[in-house]
């Protein structure tokens, strides 16, 4: 019952707050997303599964209720012809029957229900990224708290032991040799998860924190945010979003001019950052990274299998075929195939054809979208560009990039984000406005 009264809240929640505003609706859906891994984890019931989903569904029926302008129809012109046929295979896959009919619901969900962030994205406007950024700062400090209280407290008392949480207690492999030292989930479904999200809110922080429009109070709590975003990548202790982090800051110093102040505001930050996580070890998990480490990855993902898949399900092994289920509905999964892998994923799922759709929409997003080399955004969406390219390059090591909740919401706004067209303001004068005054007839 509770399980149910959460998801009734989190619907009426985001969808009252997507009436005010999109950008509202979206800082909504987020805290609920931010929230979800330790609410399920305490409330292990069937309907906790679906808080989030509830949450979206009320942005999305929020959306639709508020309708579009002519200029957001504008926004959303180049991406609608692929968010609508990225959803529309899967929907034809429906009437194939290869897997049990929840099975497929389920399965439909993982590979649809987050897709329309992709509009999302494509409406957001300046002043909305910003707001987001500076939410994304207050639930990145808050994540921090519950993170740093799990190492102080211990786990067991945010995360009780049950179907729910087993896999958060088989990663205590941070520190080598001492076994009772766990990766830590903060808020999180898992550790992962805590990693990536803290991962990709970084692009959307720098690039408001970097903006003249930002007051000193905003850059506060922006600083603060970005602060926590660092510690939680090392808190979580996933390698490889640890690498994806050291790539992003990569791309940052080498293709993003900076002012002198803000460039030595930031060294400061990496070298406060950076002393924390050198005088702790269980933020030094990405010590263990080495070139036999990254080779068994590729090998154990990007494999025979991957090819077998290609020939022995060209259509796919169902709706639900590929996607990590619930415990309770594992048994009732027909040939059930597993791969580290996205893009493998995606083929057991949609088959050859709707992997294809997604390698051609990516390629479209990170070429083609319009240029980020003017306006108050140019940094961030540049930052934004190199993410979701570090993202989806590398998703062929692991699996649950598109599924990842709420990470998976926050990189397909990005990749929407990107694909807005360059508007530029029309301004009119005022011997301009006299003359259509004229012509306004009565």
């Amino acid at each position: 019952m509770q399980s149910v009264v959460l998801c009734l809240g989190a619907f009426l929640v985001v969808y009252s707050c997507t009436r005010r505003s999109l950008t509202a609706g979206l800082n909504a859906v987020l805290t609920v997303g931010y929230a979800y891994g330790i609410v399920r984890a305490n409330i292990p019931q069937t309907f906790s599964h679906f808080i989030f989903d509830a949450g979206i569904g009320g942005l999305y029926l929020g959306m639709a209720w508020n309708g579009l302008s002519p200029i957001q129809r504008l926004r959303i012109q180049r991406i609608r012809p692929w968010v609508i046929a990225l959803i529309g295979w899967p929907v034809l896959l429906m009437f194939v029957p290869a897997q049990d009919a929840v099975i497929q619901l389920v399965g439909l969900r993982g590979v649809v229900w987050f897709l329309p962030f992709l509009f999302v994205g494509a409406l957001a406007d300046d002043d909305g990224g910003s707001k987001l950024a500076l939410w994304l700062a207050v639930l990145n400090l808050v994540a921090l708290a519950f993170a740093l209280s799990e190492v102080s407290w211990g786990l067991p008392r945010f995360y009780p032991y049950n179907d729910v949480t087993y896999l958060i207690y088989q990663q205590n492999d941070v520190v080598p040799g001492d076994y009772t030292i766990f990766r830590i989930p903060a808020i999180f479904v898992n550790q992962a998860c805590y990693s990536g999200t803290m991962v990709l809110s970084l692009p959307l922080l720098v690039g408001t924190w970097v903006q003249r429009e930002c007051t000193r109070r905003e850059r506060v709590l922006l600083t603060a945010g970005v602060i926590a975003a660092m510690l939680g990548v090392f808190l979580g202790a996933s390698r490889t979003h640890a690498l994806l982090f050291f790539a992003q800051l990569l791309t940052f110093a080498t293709f993003v001019r900076l002012r002198a102040s803000n460039l030595l505001a930031l060294a400061a930050v990496g070298v406060l950052v950076g002393y924390w996580v050198f005088t702790q070890p269980r933020l030094q998990r990405f010590t263990q990274l080495d070139a036999g480490f990254i080779e068994e990855r590729v090998r154990a993902s990007a494999n025979a299998s991957f090819l077998d898949a290609l020939v022995d399900y060209p259509l796919g092994n169902g709706l639900g075929g590929g996607t990590s289920m619930p415990y309770f509905l594992q048994d009732r999964v027909r040939n059930p195939v597993g791969m580290e892998n996205e893009y493998g994923r995606i083929l057991l799922e949609t088959g050859i054809p709707g992997l294809l759709l997604w390698v051609a929409f990516l390629l479209s997003a990170l070429i083609s979208s319009p240029s980020e080399r003017t306006g108050r955004w140019r940094i961030g969406r540049r930052l934004a560009r190199a993410s979701v390219a570090l993202f989806f390059g590398t998703a062929f090591i692991g699996a649950g990039l598109l599924t990842a909740i709420p990470a998976a919401c926050i990189l397909l706004y990005m990749t929407g984000w990107l694909y807005v067209p360059k508007l530029r303001p029309l301004r009119v004068t005022a011997d301009d406005a006299l003359q259509w005054a004229h012509r306004i007839p009565g």
